[in-house]
């Protein structure tokens, strides 16, 4: 049985912003801030911050929800996108954050910030979850990033594995 969260929207979205008011604009650095933020969190929490599903691409890990919401270049979601950029449209609802939620963003904001496009990209190209699943993908462009992986400590795995559905994020 496989690890599955359904993802909150919203605190998708109020992430991307938690991140754009403290400072980051860039959409790549953006994803991998997020990223970190999600695994230090699961691990340290036993769940996610958003619930979101990782994909491994060429250029590292990237949320897969938030990831194809930037590229339709929305309006009314929260944030926009111009070009590789991101910004806000208001706000972000930090009531819907708990104290470890903020902790964990803070965690994957300092992991990237003020990082060049290579520094970032040879970092989280590091990451084990993304070497293995982008290895995984064969010809196509790139592969899911399993929960699993992303997770350090076998307890906690199986854990998740009966109760991950039934959580509320």
């Amino acid at each position: 049985m496989a690890i599955q969260f359904k993802i909150n929207t919203q605190k998708a979205v109020e992430s991307v912003l938690w991140l754009i008011q403290r400072g980051e604009s860039n959409m790549y650095n953006i994803w991998k801030m997020l990223f970190a933020a999600e695994k230090y969190h699961l691990n340290k929490y036993g769940r996610p911050i958003t619930g979101d599903n990782y994909i491994a691409m060429k250029y590292g890990t990237v949320p897969g929800w938030l990831y194809n919401q930037a590229k339709s270049y929305p309006r009314g979601i929260g944030f926009i996108r111009s070009e590789n950029f991101l910004f806000a449209e208001r706000a972000p609802i930090t009531m819907l954050f708990s104290e470890s939620d903020e902790e964990a963003l803070e965690h994957g904001y300092n992991e990237y910030t003020g990082l060049s496009f290579g520094e970032v990209m040879a970092k989280n190209h590091k990451e084990p979850t993304w070497i293995k699943n982008y290895d995984l993908r064969g010809n196509n462009e790139s592969a899911p990033i399993p929960f699993e992986d992303l997770i350090d400590a076998e307890w906690l795995k199986e854990d998740l594995k009966l109760d991950s559905r039934f959580m509320v994020i």
